[in-house]
């Protein structure tokens, strides 16, 4: 199957976080617009959150979509979560993917890739776990079930964000900071870099 924006790549997420629960508060800056077209900014409350770099038509992200209601469904109580679609994805391609898939989530496009370069998103799925503080507690994969390109086990055997986010709730650290992203590659604006 061709895919018309994507390339498919293992790739793991390092050179962002060189130490523990590293301060995020200059993500406050950013503003997104949700589907509506309002700029949205991710701000200090007393809730986690999750932000969640998703592709329309990337294969994993789509195959994640039951993991990832499930895991809204449990913990959306302390945490709010965002899902950002990088720049290449219209509103209407966001707005379709929202009634397709039905998650009752924060549904943000990334026109300017400020969040993803923030960040140092590099493929969709990959999560960034913010405490109330806006410190970043955990970075990377949802959980191992794919575990390399193309290949994902049977059953799921680690809930890396299920796992951070059941610590943050009982004021633990969590017990994995980071972790391998494995999905398709999010394409990054000509000449702007990753930090």
């Amino acid at each position: 199957m061709i895919m018309r924006r994507w390339l498919l790549l293992l790739f793991t997420s390092t050179a962002f976080i060189s130490g523990y629960a590293q301060s995020l508060t200059g993500i406050a800056d950013i503003k997104l617009k949700n589907i509506r077209g309002k700029g949205i900014s991710i701000a200090a409350t007393d809730k986690n959150s999750v932000i969640l770099f998703l592709g329309t038509d990337c294969p994993i992200t789509q195959k994640y979509i039951a993991r990832i209601k499930e895991i809204v469904e449990k913990f959306e109580s302390t945490t709010d979560f965002y899902g950002v679609f990088p720049e290449q994805f219209s509103m209407k391609e966001i707005r379709k993917f929202k009634k397709e898939y039905k998650i009752s989530i924060h549904f943000l496009r990334d026109d300017k890739m400020e969040m993803a370069h923030f960040l140092g998103a590099k493929v969709t799925p990959e999560v960034f776990l913010l405490d109330d503080k806006l410190e970043l507690q955990y970075k990377g994969a949802i959980d191992n079930w794919f575990y390399e390109l193309g290949k994902n086990r049977r059953n799921t055997t680690e809930q890396y964000l299920i796992d951070a986010l059941t610590a943050l709730n009982q004021n633990e650290k969590p017990p994995l900071q980071q972790t391998e992203a494995i999905g398709c590659f999010i394409q990054m604006s000509h000449g702007m870099k990753h930090h």
